[in-house]
């Protein structure tokens, strides 16, 4: 799978934003992780996989998780490994990475409004040419996790993505 699929309108703009106040409150976000070894850490991370929820937080994430494998045909035979959030500071800049061959990565972007001239897309290096996709509020981006890819920062206000990683 070396196609990128979007996905617009998941959910709507009432269940985002409580899908984002529930995430923000329950999580206690660490200092961010290495796109590659030799390159220093970015963003912050919450980590959902060594946390304990409430039930009702449990029954949104297994929606949220549901709803995805619904959308996409090609997670049919795939497993879910990992659930965090990732946030991102106004101007800081990631870099380039893979996530791992036989992976498939989720990015639902969570952020509240969308404006062309804050950046914030997401890149892929895709034939020596960067490929971007904006990150419109509540859209889904599924990609081969193998793919080079990068996030952008927004210029003045947080970037705040849910990424949900499959294996085969």
């Amino acid at each position: 799978m070396q196609d990128i699929t979007v996905y617009d309108g998941l959910f709507s703009k009432d269940e985002m934003e409580k899908i984002t106040n529930i995430m923000l409150h329950n999580c206690p976000f660490r200092y961010g992780e290495r796109d590659n070894p030799d390159t220093p850490p970015t963003g912050l991370v919450c980590d959902f996989g060594k946390m304990q929820f409430d039930e009702g937080f449990q029954k949104l994430l297994n929606d949220f998780v549901n709803k995805i494998y619904e959308k996409n045909e090609n997670l049919k035979n795939t497993k879910l490994y990992r659930i965090y959030l990732n946030y991102f500071a106004p101007g800081e800049n990631p870099y380039f990475h893979i996530d791992g061959h036989g992976t498939t990565t989720c990015l639902y972007y969570l952020n509240p409004e969308h404006d062309v001239n804050e950046g914030g897309e997401t890149q892929f290096l895709i034939n020596n040419e960067i490929k971007g996709v904006q990150s419109k509020p509540g859209r889904l981006v599924i990609f081969d996790g193998s793919l080079k890819h990068r996030a952008t920062s927004f210029r003045s206000h947080p970037r705040l993505t849910l990424a949900i990683k499959f294996y085969k």
